[in-house]
């Protein structure tokens, strides 16, 4: 009885945390900036790449260039270095 019940807790822990992670929203790119130059970093950072082949590539070709950008409070920033 005790491992039906381990079993059932742990199935229910299971389908909880996989629900809960597809109802989770992608962070979306900023306004602006396209879907295609945008490389996620979290939910409040990414990277924009301005150029370099890197979509659709098996091997490395180089180097990226581009800028970071944060947000604080809903809004975007460019990080300037």
């Amino acid at each position: 009885m005790k491992k039906l019940i381990c079993i059932v807790f742990s199935a229910a822990i299971l389908i909880g945390t996989v629900s809960l992670a597809q109802r989770r929203e992608a962070p979306g790119s900023p306004p602006g900036i396209s879907a295609e130059n945008w490389i996620s970093i979290g939910d409040a950072a990414g990277f924009v790449v301005i150029t370099g082949d890197f979509q659709g590539s098996t091997r490395a070709t180089g180097t990226l260039q581009g800028y970071f950008m944060v947000r604080r409070a809903g809004v975007w920033f460019r990080v300037a270095v």
